[in-house]
């Protein structure tokens, strides 16, 4: 092919503009493979670390109700409906716990242990014991690692958990750490010692909702809200922070990488005018010679795309370095995105893909307005420039 030969030829013979140029491309690929692997990062433990770790929606009591009476019905109701992999009635109370001297306030939350495990995960989250021995042993608890460790108690230690006037002495079964504020306060006992406890009889205060979809927690919640008089809220309800957050990196993402996209098309298509001013007469010989504008134009364009071939895999293996030194190193963070004083970068698979095709259509874009200039020469003047 004349065209893909000369190209060639225009990129051995000028190997510093070459140089320079797929060092900028593989430069800009490298940062958007470590800003992708270190945003994206940020939002999966930020996901896992909160979303994940609370129910996606709660279907509390009706309006001017504390409590849920017909919860069983309500909860069949929940489980048919599209979207929704498990649930957990519950009971939640407040109350104190006391072991010898030390006295600590609680959220006790009483489950069935079986699904409340479908719907938190919670034998995940155990450092000892079995969860579901919770169903057999009603005057049994699991305990918040951080709780457990201000009251001083380990497993198999007696406690009493107290609420009013009332007061049981629980039996700690099991010991979890779920990596939240919850470990400071949790108390988790079976339900029916949760209502034993509350005197309300057969009743709960919430259904927690798992979604196997997250993102569809808020339609599913508004859905409710329509059909149904008790009272469904999301988590971008109550953590409307990690709502904003997770819904405008998105957003921000783009534009950071336009941003990239812009300076790095701007500085190759300079280099690239640079080299067709450089060229002038080499054109307009070939244009005397009989070659077709349209030639002229492929030409440039080919050696735009050639380079970026090369630069793109350049970037892709520097970014993926950058990311495994950076993860190495010890940083002083306190964030989502930060586990055992390091940071985190996922650099995946598909993210190199992308790369390339940032590569591929930054240099095509940028090498567009020169390629057309040198296809546009007048000849006979370009003939005649130094």
């Amino acid at each position: 092919m004349f065209e893909l030969d000369i190209a060639l030829r225009h990129m051995l013979t000028n190997r510093r503009g070459t140089a320079f140029t797929l060092l900028s491309v593989a430069i800009a690929v490298a940062i958007i493979i470590m800003s992708l692997g270190m945003t994206e990062s940020v939002s999966s433990q930020i996901i896992e670390n909160t979303v994940n770790k609370n129910p996606h929606i709660l279907v509390g009591p009706k309006e001017g109700e504390s409590y849920i009476n017909m919860y069983r019905s309500l909860s069949s109701q929940l489980r048919s409906h599209p979207g929704v992999s498990a649930l957990s009635p519950r009971l939640v109370g407040q109350g104190a716990a006391r072991f010898q001297d030390n006295v600590q306030s609680v959220e006790f939350v009483g489950v069935n242990p079986g699904l409340e495990d479908q719907l938190m995960k919670v034998q995940q989250s155990a450092i000892s014991g079995d969860f579901s021995q919770l169903r057999f042993n009603k005057r049994g608890a699991f305990l918040g690692s951080r709780l457990a460790q201000n009251l001083n108690i380990r497993e198999g230690g007696d406690f009493h958990l107290h609420l009013k006037n009332d007061s049981l002495r629980l039996k700690v079964m099991g010991i979890m750490e779920k990596g939240t504020i919850k470990d400071q306060t949790l108390v988790y006992i079976s339900l029916d010692t949760a209502q034993e406890l509350l005197e309300e009889g057969d009743v709960v205060t919430e259904i927690g909702v798992r979604l196997s979809d997250y993102t569809q927690a808020p339609a599913m919640a508004r859905e409710w809200n329509e059909i149904s008089q008790y009272e469904a809220t999301s988590w971008q309800d109550f953590s409307p922070e990690i709502a904003r957050f997770v819904g405008n990196q998105g957003v921000t993402n783009i534009l950071f990488y336009m941003f990239i996209f812009l300076i790095s098309a701007f500085v190759i298509a300079n280099t690239t005018i640079m080299v067709v001013s450089k060229r002038k007469r080499e054109i307009g010989i070939l244009m005397a010679m009989g070659t077709r504008r349209r030639s002229i134009l492929m030409i440039f364009l080919l050696e735009n795309v050639l380079i970026s071939l090369p630069a793109g895999a350049l970037g892709a293996a520097l970014g993926y370095a950058a990311a495994r030194a950076i993860a190495l190193l010890p940083m002083n963070v306190t964030s989502a995105a930060a586990g055992d004083g390091r940071i985190v970068i996922d650099p995946r698979p598909e993210y190199f893909a992308l790369a390339l095709l940032f590569a591929l259509s930054l240099n095509l874009i940028s090498g567009l307005y020169p390629a057309y200039s040198a296809a546009s020469l007048d000849p006979v003047e370009a003939i005649g420039s130094e």
